[in-house]
């Protein structure tokens, strides 16, 4: 009889450490996260983000490749205003699902905006900022579907304030810095299962809010007037949060023991933005037709190594792997230009998969990736243009296979025609 009760003790507090280790969105969640710099420079959308490096057409190039800033003789101003439509519903296996619940119905719109700044100090000196954000994003299930005790909303954002500066060196090279001041955002709530059923489900909820900084390198090459070579390096850099999650709905058995432990203790989990390297081509062939090209690497094998400690119960920080792979871009687009006021553009870019069935997240799932995208350009006046661009980005069906998690049960299915939607409006300003 004692050592049922022994038993019984170790069940509870096992549940209780895995919520807190193991239920946080960042590491579970947003491991299948992913860069979207089309969603921080509006004109990247009209050409699936193909050659971003290179293109240095508008202010937007603080953030794509700062180097570009030299090319503008004037002060520049450019404004966007955006929505991202995420379609993703998940269909549980009947055969691979132990857990009960609903199918996982997540479409979401999401509004966003960015603004982006140059400055001309002299002919080769040049200064500017960007407004934006386009890491994470964020997303919402019913409070009964089978992938609840991972999460049921989440939210992981990091907007940046990057200042950036820019020198001409010659007539060929143009070198670019700047320090992306970036606030990471962590908002999540999950359930918990109370050990006896009957009870219904326990509530948790993280949050918490942390600032970095990440660097953002460029060089320009510009071999002759129709032809630049474009290269951007991002650095690494680390978000982490601190927080006591709060709980609720507690079955008495697991409150006693949540109580035995001191009550719930501060979470901290860190994860790492990954370091990008991206390259890029822009030739002017004629008056009417540019074409760009691309190829880009992001480090996401590091971003899958997340660091989790709780106070008091883990010895130290403890590191979980969760075996993603380094994703590569490759992009080409074209710009037709059908009148003086009137200009066309089209792209396509391919981007690996990070995933595989086993360590595709549940909550956010990541596959390949293709994008297509068109965009319009109307020279208003000579110091304004207006912009509009759209792109699907699409990653089809995806497996997802979860195995025995502390007790819960195992999930498997699959999410149907995943794709994400974006759509852009935005004005240019010279002065």
């Amino acid at each position: 009889m004692k050592a049922d009760k022994f038993d019984h003790r170790a069940r509870c507090l096992t549940r209780i450490v895995a919520v807190l280790l193991f239920t946080t969105c960042a590491a579970r969640v947003w491991a299948g996260g992913a860069y979207f710099y089309e969603i921080a420079t509006p004109a990247e959308i009209s050409i699936a983000t193909a050659a971003p490096t290179a293109r240095a057409q508008d202010a937007g190039t603080v953030f794509t490749n700062p180097a570009g800033m030299t090319r503008f003789s004037n002060d520049e101003l450019l404004v966007s205003g955006a929505a991202l439509y995420i379609y993703g519903n998940f269909n549980p296996d009947p055969d691979k699902t132990t857990i009960p619940g609903s199918d996982g119905q997540s479409s979401e719109v999401i509004p966003y905006g960015s603004v982006q700044y140059i400055h001309s100090i002299s002919p080769r000196l040049k200064v500017g900022v960007s407004g934006h954000n386009y890491f994470g994003l964020t997303l919402d299930w019913s409070a009964d579907w089978v992938g609840r005790y991972n999460s049921v909303s989440a939210t992981l954002m990091a907007p940046q304030l990057q200042p950036n500066i820019a020198y001409k060196v010659n007539d060929w090279l143009s070198v670019g810095a700047g320090a992306a001041l970036t606030m990471g955002v962590l908002r999540d709530k999950t359930r918990v299962v109370n050990v006896d059923p009957n009870e219904g489900d326990g509530k948790l909820r993280i949050r918490d809010t942390d600032f970095a900084v990440q660097g953002n390198f460029g060089l320009m090459v510009e071999p002759s007037e129709n032809t630049r070579f474009g290269l951007r390096y991002l650095t690494k850099t680390k978000i982490d949060w601190k927080d006591k999650p709060r709980f609720g709905g507690l079955g008495p058995i697991l409150q006693a023991e949540l109580d035995a432990i001191g009550g719930p203790k501060q979470l901290k989990l860190g994860i790492n933005m990954p370091e990008a390297l991206s390259a890029g081509l822009f030739h002017q062939i004629n008056d009417k037709w540019a074409v760009l090209g691309s190829v880009a690497w992001e480090n996401w094998t590091q971003f899958g190594r997340v660091t989790v400690a709780v106070k008091d119960i883990t010895p130290g920080t403890l590191t979980e792997e969760l075996k993603f792979r380094d994703s590569w871009n490759f992009g080409i687009g074209a710009q037709y230009q059908y009148s003086p006021k009137w200009q066309y553009s089209a792209g396509f870019s391919y981007a690996t998969n990070i995933a595989t069935e086993a360590t595709r997240s549940i909550e956010l799932p990541i596959g390949t990736q293709y994008k297509y995208g068109l965009g319009l350009n109307y020279q208003m006046r000579k110091d304004l243009q207006l912009g509009t661009a759209a792109e699907f980005l699409y990653e089809g069906n995806l497996p997802v296979k979860q195995e025995e998690f502390f007790g819960v049960g195992q999930l498997g299915g699959k999410y149907q025609n995943v794709s994400i939607s974006i759509f852009t409006v935005y004005g240019k300003w010279t002065f």
